[in-house]
């Protein structure tokens, strides 16, 4: 029995609680719904576009996912290693590699660097033996703890965590994308927007004009302007028939470059926040700073100058005192990255 057992939160307990609301995007990392962030705006008159968002619509957005998948399986597939002066320990600390729950240690890693990436930080549960050393590690699901006065609270336990209970992560100075690219991000969800307004009606503005003595009621009025927008949006909508007296008056047309260019903008912006390549999200550089890369020198440059930000956090944590002894330090172990010959099957790990 894990600690999330023990307190009531196993991931049948988890899952049901995630599940009791709608949050459009059902997952066990779903944050809570954003109405309460539009109570807020309306409440407090505070611009929406500044408020944080929730991480299920900002999965929605193809370069967010893009980056998220790009950081979690990549940085979860690399085993940890507990290690002292001389290299490896012989025998190394359970936890690191295996789990007594459903969450395997791949999925405990996929959890928290998604966690560190859209919040700034990661919670883990700990079991630990009668010498303080830690026997099981398990992920806490955002939304299921909270900080309150400096004290942390767990739901389903009225008592706050004690500090051998847990182990916090958190990337410095970085309170995560749902917060820091709050603005930038329902920017892009505008992009979206506009590029599938422009398909499914692309014709451009249009006004229709009386140039008769007509007097047309606004029923008439209204009536014309439906069924032309209907006609827009059916099949063959490119063509249509004006009665006498009527003309039309096309108004701001865009040019397609517009939407590509709002869209790859969004590529470079999501992958600025995240120190991702902004070519690994299959977007393209600006012209004033296009320079010959090859597809190796986008990999060295990921390992080298993306990872880092994101791994070093999570290694400098678990090489703290109160989660292995001391002279002791825990490291990804990245060592098929750079082997000239990796192994077909990885780095071996233990079960």
């Amino acid at each position: 029995m894990g600690f999330l057992d023990w307190l009531g939160l196993s991931t049948q307990r988890s899952s049901t609680i995630l599940q009791s609301t709608s949050v459009g995007v059902l997952s066990q990392y779903a944050a809570p719904s954003d109405l309460g962030t539009i109570v807020i705006s309306d409440a407090l008159g505070v611009q929406l576009q500044n408020l944080p968002m929730g991480r299920g619509e900002a999965m929605s957005i193809p370069s967010v996912a893009k980056a998220q998948h790009l950081l979690t399986s990549t940085i979860a597939r690399f085993p940890l290693r507990a290690m002292d002066e001389t290299g490896a320990l012989a025998t190394q600390p359970t936890w690191l590699y295996r789990s007594n729950g459903d969450v395997s240690p791949y999925a405990r890693m996929v959890a928290t660097v998604d966690d560190l990436m859209f919040h700034g930080r990661s919670l883990w549960l700990t079991t630990r033996g009668a010498s303080g050393q830690i026997l099981e590690a398990e992920w806490v699901p955002i939304d299921l703890w909270r900080v309150q006065d400096g004290e942390f609270f767990i739901e389903g336990r009225k008592t706050p965590l004690q500090r051998d209970e847990m182990i916090l992560h958190s990337v410095p100075l970085w309170d995560g994308l749902l917060s820091v690219g709050a603005s930038n991000l329902r920017g892009a969800k505008d992009v979206e927007r506009a590029w599938q307004g422009r398909a499914r009606n692309p014709i451009p503005v249009m006004v229709l004009k009386v140039t008769d003595d007509s007097n047309l009621t606004q029923e008439e009025v209204d009536q014309y302007v439906q069924e032309w927008s209907t006609a827009r949006r059916a099949e063959g909508g490119a063509v249509g028939m004006l009665p006498a007296g009527l003309e039309m008056e096309v108004h701001g047309e865009v040019s397609p470059d517009l939407m590509l260019q709002g869209r790859n903008a969004v590529k470079t912006d999501v992958a600025n926040y995240t120190n991702v390549p902004t070519t690994l999200l299959d977007g393209s550089l600006s012209e004033a700073s296009l320079t010959y890369t090859t597809k190796e020198g986008e990999r060295n440059l990921f390992y080298d100058l993306c990872l880092p930000y994101w791994i070093d956090p999570i290694m400098q944590r678990l090489s703290q005192d109160d989660c292995v002894p001391r002279g002791t330090r825990v490291r990804f172990d990245m060592y098929d990255v750079y082997a000239p010959t990796p192994s077909p099957t990885g780095p071996l790990e233990e079960d």
